[in-house]
């Protein structure tokens, strides 16, 4: 019978290819065949995706487990099972540090995608600090976050004698395995006498701030969109009307699969540490919603807006034909 680990393997290794799949057809579909999006949004939906990729790659490296142990109220974030290959601890750590800078990166280059469509409903022309030497900016933002964020938990967040001898009979318990020999961050806020350890607090508190201002962002956004909508899209014809209407649906469910999928698994064992509350939790569940989130995001995009759908209906109506069609035919239908 298999075990929760053998599935838990199993299973995060499927979204990596779904990833790969949807994440290309939707860039490749944006940069060659849709005509209705141009300029700094195409970019933004281009890179939203290489994003995307990046996030599963360190994924399937790292291989991402939290776990939740009572006591001096600890978090472990550490590297389980095998990934592609037989990565060095040294391998692990990096790709568990850079899946935590993806973590807030995405959610970051939402807040940049809804301050744009923002502005795009009710100012256009403030659009143009997207453009030229604004591309740099936009950029950065998110990049500024997902490298502090790295960076943090790295630094803030490394294990040292009093957190391995803490856990270490926990670990070889649940796991079998010896807590020096894995790719750990490890987050306890208080020792043995109470006091507090300053570096996991502030990352701790660190990661928490960079969330809620991203939200504070997208929220506010949202809800001026929502509630500007119907009187500022008099002004657009009604095919784009209709394109805008469609952005910000697609724009919803980016940041709602997130919220469900990256932030809501996530509050418990950021918060956990902090409460008197005795629990032991594995969370590889967590991890693997986390995982699916890529996909998700560009097959929801690809089905709200109406211009992907009927590419992809296009090419798989070509694809049943084929044998009825010349080479010329399949050409001048694809390209």
């Amino acid at each position: 019978m298999m075990s929760f680990y053998d599935f838990f393997e199993v299973f995060t290794k499927v979204p990596i290819f779904i990833t790969i799949v949807s994440n290309f057809l939707l860039i490749y579909l944006t940069i060659f065949q849709v005509k209705q999006i141009v300029g700094t949004y195409k970019y933004m939906i281009i890179l939203y995706s290489v994003f995307g990729i990046g996030f599963s790659i360190c994924d399937q490296i790292a291989k991402p487990f939290i776990h939740s142990y009572n006591g001096y109220k600890s978090l472990l974030y550490f590297s389980y099972g095998e990934g592609w290959f037989e990565a060095s601890l040294f391998v692990r750590l990096g790709a568990l540090v850079m899946y935590a800078g993806f973590y807030i990166l995405i959610v970051a280059f939402a807040a940049v995608q809804f301050v744009y469509r923002y502005l795009a409903l009710v100012n256009p022309d403030l659009t143009k600090w997207f453009q030229k030497f604004g591309v740099i900016f936009w950029i950065l933002y998110p990049f500024l976050y997902g490298v502090v964020n790295s960076l943090s938990i790295l630094f803030l967040t490394s294990p040292d004698g009093f957190t391995d001898d803490y856990l270490r009979a926990e670990i070889i318990e649940k796991y079998e395995l010896d807590i020096e020999n894995i790719a750990r961050l490890v987050m306890i806020p208080f020792d043995t006498e109470k006091n507090l350890r300053i570096n996991n607090t502030v990352y701790l508190f660190t990661v928490t701030f960079f969330i809620t201002c991203q939200y504070l962002i997208i929220i506010s956004c949202g809800v001026q969109m929502h509630l500007q909508m119907n009187k500022k899209l008099l002004k657009f014809s009604v095919p784009n009307r209709k394109l805008q209407k469609q952005f910000f649906k697609a724009l919803l469910v980016q940041i709602t699969i997130p919220a469900i999928l990256f932030v809501l698994p996530a509050v418990p064992f950021m918060i956990g540490p902090f409460f008197n509350i005795k629990f032991t939790l594995k969370s590889g569940a967590v991890c693997a919603l986390l995982g699916m989130y890529p996909p998700i995001d560009s097959i929801a995009f690809m089905i709200i807006v109406s211009e992907y759908r009927t590419l992809i209906k296009r090419k798989l109506t070509l694809k049943k034909t084929l044998g009825e069609c010349d080479l010329t035919d399949v050409l001048s239908a694809l390209f």
